[in-house]
């Protein structure tokens, strides 16, 4: 591992329960030299990723301005604020935008809805490729090669085995919300609300990320299913061409 992906790796300490790490910290949970682990929390600071603190080190105000640079700026967003707002008016449901993120997806933008109720899994959390309609629609779209490896490194998983327990009945199942087009799940992240996510592309027609409507199992009820499924993969569908197109 090269030391600048070894000084990131830094960055991945940080959780809700642990807002705040030291070099201590660094090195028992890395297993970094303390020469190495003092070099990183300085050269992250420099920059602004890093502030210390009597206790130790937190996130720094640069993690903020490009925070604010990807709400106002990221293609994915800014090519799809009008499709959310128009989904949300249509269905009174919430829109996630969602990319994938190494091993993980997460939520990049939120779209309230009628229902004021948090998301367990609002923006900025994230969540496991098996779980939810928002992560296995990515997941599907995969390449073969790519949904093998993972199935490989992940057989015990217990979403792995709520979908098929073995390679055979896994790989339908993702072939299956190929040819639909989009996932639907009940009840996996929040209790009593439904999603339903359909695949985004980049220029190349490599998945992306999705977008989910999402909301009250009782309010999805009162639509028709295809109804919404054509709202969700007709706006997923115009923000691909609006990223090939930029």
């Amino acid at each position: 591992m090269n030391s600048l992906r070894r000084m990131l790796d830094v960055l991945s300490l940080f959780k809700p329960e642990q807002a705040v790490i030291d070099v201590e910290l660094i090195c028992s949970q890395l297993g970094y030299a303390p020469a190495s682990a003092y070099r990183y929390v300085r050269e992250l600071s420099d920059v602004g990723l890093l502030v210390r603190l009597p206790r130790g080190y937190a996130l720094g105000p640069r993690v903020i301005e490009l925070d604010r640079l990807m709400t106002e700026y990221h293609p994915l967003l800014s090519s799809s604020r009008d499709l959310t707002q128009h989904l949300v008016e249509q269905t009174g449901l919430s829109v996630l935008i969602s990319e994938l993120y190494g091993s993980t997806v997460i939520s990049i933008y939120h779209q309230p809805g009628a229902n004021v109720d948090p998301l367990n899994f609002g923006r900025g959390r994230p969540m496991d490729l098996f779980r939810s309609a928002t992560s296995r629609v990515i997941l599907a779209y995969l390449l073969p090669r790519q949904l093998r490896k993972i199935f490989d490194a992940h057989t015990d998983h217990p979403g792995v085995q709520r979908i098929g327990g073995d390679w055979k009945v896994f790989s339908k199942t993702m072939l299956q919300i190929r040819k639909q087009g989009f996932c639907i799940s009940v009840g996996e992240l929040d209790p009593e609300k439904t999603g339903l996510a359909a695949p985004i592309f980049d220029e190349k027609q490599r998945i992306l990320g999705s977008i989910t409507l999402v909301g009250p199992s009782e309010r999805f009820a009162a639509f028709n299913q295809e109804f919404l499924a054509n709202l969700v993969v007709g706006a997923a569908a115009s923000i691909t061409a609006h990223i090939s197109a930029a």
